[in-house]
């Protein structure tokens, strides 16, 4: 079995298939983004119209395709957070950069925090995204 990723807010699954699926949005413009379900693989593939409008630095919103819901973190503006259910384990926070080109994931558990990425240190301790 896989990891399954889901929403925060309404428990919507956000990898039905291989990829994460998430609305990614700068300024006015809104697209899909697909991320890698792979903790710490800062390969994506983001709608073209998006991307061509983000530079280094840029701080991206990312919301559910499914209930619409803002993913920014509670425990800070610079991540964003999904729930990670691995085969047999509990339910996971996870959060990661909505800063592009950060690459920093963080999955938190009841021993601690795992993070991943090379921004993981400069950002605190929790990420996942790297955009």
């Amino acid at each position: 079995m896989k990891n399954v990723f889901s929403c925060p807010h309404c428990k919507a699954v956000l990898n039905p298939s291989v990829k994460i699926l998430l609305v990614i949005s700068y300024k006015k413009k809104k697209g899909m983004i697909l991320l890698s379900p792979q903790p710490g693989n800062y390969k994506y593939i983001c709608d073209p119209s998006v991307e061509k409008h983000l530079t280094e630095g840029a701080k991206v919103r990312f919301s559910c395709p499914v209930c619409s819901e803002d993913l920014t973190s509670s425990t800070s503006s610079q991540l964003a957070e999904m729930r990670m259910t691995a085969p047999g384990q509990e339910t996971r926070r996870v959060e990661f950069s909505r800063i592009y080109g950060k690459n920093a994931t963080f999955i938190y558990d009841d021993e601690g925090v795992i993070a991943f990425g090379e921004d993981a240190e400069n950002l605190g301790s929790t990420n996942f995204f790297g955009a």
